[in-house]
């Protein structure tokens, strides 16, 4: 567990200084856990994130994602998740399918996420996993 949390954080920090300073943060309800995030930036074509889930099982969680659709105020993005939960052991895998959708014309720093994901955990059933959620880009 040490070592996956060690290996996620460089590999995070890495992603963050390449993408020069710009940062995103976010916050996420997909299905019954809320997720906080801090990540590259989502207008980047590949991008990153680190996540932390909260609430009954408190788990980590490296997205990685390639924006297919980039424009000014929406892109759609598809990727892979790799993470733990909490007291579970092992690692599980996602597919996400998400759209990132920037709706004011002033300031494109702001967007509303939405973001579908089968879930593939390599010692319990699969699950899908959906919900909304809230990003901003610091640059």
């Amino acid at each position: 567990m040490k070592k996956l949390m060690l290996f996620s954080m460089l590999l995070f920090f890495a992603v963050v200084m390449e993408s020069q300073a710009q940062i995103s943060a976010g916050v996420y309800r997909l299905s019954s856990a809320t997720f906080a995030s801090i990540g590259s930036d989502p207008d980047n074509k590949i991008f990153g994130e680190a996540r932390v889930s909260t609430g009954g099982r408190v788990g980590i969680e490296g997205t990685f994602g390639y924006n297919f659709v980039q424009k000014e105020e929406v892109n759609f993005y598809s990727g892979f998740h790799l993470g733990t939960e909490g007291n579970r052991d092992g690692l599980y895998l996602g597919v996400p399918l998400g759209v990132l959708v920037k709706p004011f014309a002033n300031t494109r720093n702001f967007g509303f996420l939405m973001e579908a994901s089968p879930i593939f955990p390599t010692e319990y059933g699969t699950y899908f996993r959906a919900g909304i959620g809230l990003r901003y880009t610091f640059r």
